[in-house]
């Protein structure tokens, strides 16, 4: 791919931080770089000795430790690990410097999470009249020469999926660049679960559709997408294939939303008892929204993994709902969505897999809100609303 090319059109960026947590520590502890070392997720307060792997060096990451594996199996590949107990109050401070920083350089900043966020640059890319090859490249050096060498990928894109697909393509301190004209190219050789959202149940599905691959998936007719899938899921996947899923970057807060969360007491992987928790939360939400006199759009599933990482998705109806079964109806589309199931074998030590990390915490939201008084024209006789089915 050439970075030199003109930039046309919608530029977004999906800036991730590398192995956060343990760039973090060794921003405090600047010994630890070039060390085998790790953040362990455990409830141990003093020395730690069980607990599942938050991340890790990239050190440790060649002799195997990986997110989400046991402490007892990485002590076993890596018997030097130096372990560090997750700090996440310290994680967020480090982490608002980086927003604060990427602000300076964005028309429009979403959060995505603690060490990821998009940034739609279009307007800046224009004005400068710049590469965004030089562009992405300044942003990288101002958080590493800023936060204490802290590294990041970065992928560029006209569409926040195909960004995101992006900056993982090429870690750790990675910067791939997909122009439209590459777009193809760049996608249609990679597995259908590079695609953020695409979960392993959908995976499982699409493969016994013979779809393997992301240009596969392209290439598939949208109404047999539909028809498997249905609506909502089968024109977003054919949209994020094709490069078509032009969703807007939203800044946190800019949109009013309600929300329900729940702590669970023990960390899970159960899909079953996950659509429970969420099922119990929808009471909760519901009342709300009644209570304040709301209508909705969009309806969202909010997941917090053990090592404080938080995966969201949401889907939204074209006119306003304000009926609970607007809510829950959504929940097992939205959960499929998600990786929770197990794709190898179970580790004894933990009870999860090596690859997937268990769910800590989850949410249940409502979002771009209206109130009803507030829409509706009142009269002694009759509102609009009584003219509308």
């Amino acid at each position: 791919m050439s970075y030199n090319k003109k930039w046309d059109g919608r530029a977004i960026f999906h800036v991730d931080i590398n192995s956060f947590y343990s760039s973090c520590e060794e921003i405090r502890d600047p010994s630890l770089k070039g060390q085998y070392h790790a953040v362990i997720m455990t409830r141990q307060e003093d020395k730690i000795t069980k607990g599942v792997v938050a991340t890790c060096s990239y050190e440790a990451k060649k002799l195997g430790v990986k997110s989400a594996m046991s402490l007892s199996k990485a002590l076993e590949l890596c018997p030097g690990l130096i372990l560090r107990k997750v700090d996440k109050k310290y994680y967020n401070n480090i982490s608002e410097k980086v927003i604060k920083i990427l602000q300076k350089y964005a028309d429009i900043l979403e959060q995505a999470s603690i060490d990821e966020a998009f940034l739609d640059c279009t307007s800046k890319i224009s004005t400068l009249d710049t590469s965004v090859n030089t562009y992405a490249k300044l942003i990288k050096n101002t958080i590493k020469e800023n936060c204490g060498g802290l590294l990041t990928s970065i992928g560029v894109a006209s569409t926040k999926s195909i960004a995101k697909i992006a900056s993982d393509f090429q870690k750790p301190d990675g910067l791939t660049i997909v122009y439209d004209d590459e777009l193809k190219a760049f996608l249609n050789p990679l597995e259908v679960e590079k695609i953020s959202g695409i979960g392993t149940k959908t995976q499982k599905l699409l493969k016994e559709m013979n779809i393997i691959t992301v240009g596969q998936l392209a290439k598939t007719d949208v109404q047999t997408l539909i028809e498997r899938f249905g609506r909502k899921t089968g024109i977003w996947m054919w949209q994020v294939s094709n490069g078509q899923y032009f969703d807007p970057v939203v800044p946190r807060g800019n949109h009013v939303s309600l929300s329900a969360e729940f702590t669970l007491e023990t960390f899970s992987l159960d899909r079953f008892q996950l659509k429970s928790f969420l099922e119990d939360l929808v009471n909760k939400l519901y009342e709300r929204v009644t209570h304040n006199s709301y209508q909705f759009k969009t309806v969202g599933i909010k997941l917090v993994r053990t090592d404080f990482s938080i995966e969201s998705r949401e889907t939204s109806y074209a006119m306003y709902k304000n009926d609970r079964k607007s809510i829950e109806s959504v929940i097992d589309g939205l959960l499929d969505r998600f990786n929770l199931e197990n794709k190898s074998g179970i580790d004894d030590a933990t009870g999860f897999t090596e690859k997937i990390l268990p769910i800590r915490k989850i949410g249940l939201k409502v979002s771009n809100l209206t109130r009803l008084e507030k829409e509706n024209f009142r009269s002694k006789s009759k509102t609009l609303l009584d003219y509308v089915d």
